[in-house]
């Protein structure tokens, strides 16, 4: 697959903007700027491990419809080999970020509290066992990744591979484990850097919102590789209106997982749970946690609903963008506001850094593979699907 250089160009460009940026957020503002790039890479991280599980998911369940895009689909996946580079300014970073590794920014109660948990288990949350797990989870996704690359080659090479012999096994054994190393990552990496946050369903939450970026942007592929005859002719409005149904769920599930947090909270009204949602209701923190519940939600959810825009694989596309911004708003919100007052422009630095590393990786990985799988038994009848 040769990547479109409009495309190339694009991602060499965002990526030189967010280096830019970061550099003078870094000498600015080095603390909010660590936050920013814990936010950046908790979407990047999400979003990949959220294309692994929809390429997990339609090996276990037969999912032929997706077969044509499956390509596109393990180019969003592939990125997950630049995962743990992208990761160390976080590792260099724990001091500054982490209240049990010491962070100045957090408040004396935080520091007493992380001490706390610090004295019952200090083994598991210190700097060694911290990064060992980390190594873990990204070496794991790694590994995923590489394998359904390494399968997908030798499918275009007429080989048979373990993999593709036993791929609903491994799909189904390899699915709750990504459930799992993205859990304890999100626990591990994005909830102990915030003082209050006691969101039991945090992995869940991460996960889902990654899932629906990574359909997002596949959509945004689908619709590129349309228009530029990548695709075959027969990838119709019916692929359109399958992912926009994905899409869909993935925009509700997301919702249903915030509000219910929310709830429990309030019902609880203990001061200890409120100090997470207090700060991010106040001052401009507000207009985004506003913006997370029209655009991440009630916007798309009526979207969504009509079946004939679903079938346009542009509206799809376009709205497959906006539900990733939404995702990376989303973690942004989540976690700076431990180290800023207010959102700042500096911020995009790192997102705009980070996503073009990973857009980069996936088009240079992904340009000498078929944007097909040709050999695949069931292409036939993923080209000749037709939605109920």
């Amino acid at each position: 697959m040769k990547p479109a250089r409009t495309w190339l160009w694009l991602t060499l460009g965002t990526l030189a903007v967010g280096a830019g940026l970061s550099v003078v957020g870094a000498l600015s503002q080095p603390a909010e700027q660590a936050f920013a790039y814990l936010a950046a890479f908790g979407f990047v991280a999400s979003t990949v491990v959220g294309a692994l599980a929809l390429l997990a998911m339609t090996y276990v369940v037969g999912a032929r419809w997706l077969v044509v895009l499956r390509r596109l689909c393990l180019s969003l996946a592939t990125p997950a080999l630049v995962l743990p580079a992208l990761f160390l300014p976080v590792a260099f970073d724990l001091h500054v970020i982490y209240p049990w590794a010491g962070s100045s920014l957090a408040s004396a109660d935080a520091i007493t509290a992380a001490r706390r948990a610090q004295a019952f288990g200090h083994v598991w949350m210190s700097s060694g066992p911290f990064l060992l797990r980390a190594l873990v989870y990204l070496l794991f996704w790694v590994a995923i990744a590489e394998a359904l690359r390494r399968a997908a080659r030798a499918q275009d090479r007429g080989k048979q591979s373990w993999f593709l012999a036993n791929r609903s096994a491994v799909s189904a054994a390899s699915l709750p484990a990504l459930g799992l190393t993205g859990s304890w990552a999100a626990f591990d990496w994005l909830m102990s850097a915030v003082p209050g946050w006691n969101m039991t369903s945090v992995g869940l939450y991460v996960l889902i919102g990654g899932f629906a970026s990574a359909l997002g942007v596949l959509a945004v592929l689908v619709d590129s590789a349309r228009r530029h005859g990548v695709l075959p002719k027969e990838v119709s409005a019916a692929h359109s209106l399958a992912l926009g149904r994905l899409l869909f769920a993935a925009v509700c599930l997301w919702a249903y997982i915030a509000v219910s947090q929310l709830i429990i909270v309030w019902i609880a009204n203990l001061p200890s749970e409120a100090l997470f949602y207090v700060p991010r209701a106040r001052g401009a923190w507000r207009y985004l946690a506003a913006l997370l519940i029209f655009g991440h939600f009630i916007v798309p959810f009526l979207l969504l609903l009509s079946r004939q825009w679903k079938e346009r694989s542009a509206f799809v596309a376009a709205l497959g963008a906006w539900i990733a911004l939404m995702h990376a708003v989303d973690v942004y919100w989540l976690i700076a506001p431990s180290a800023s007052a207010a959102p700042s422009l500096l911020a995009l630095g790192p997102f705009l850094l980070l996503s073009a590393c990973a857009l980069l990786t996936g088009i240079l990985r992904s340009s000498s593979q078929r944007a097909v799988p040709i050999r695949d038994p069931e292409l036939a009848r993923s080209l000749g699907y037709e939605s109920p």
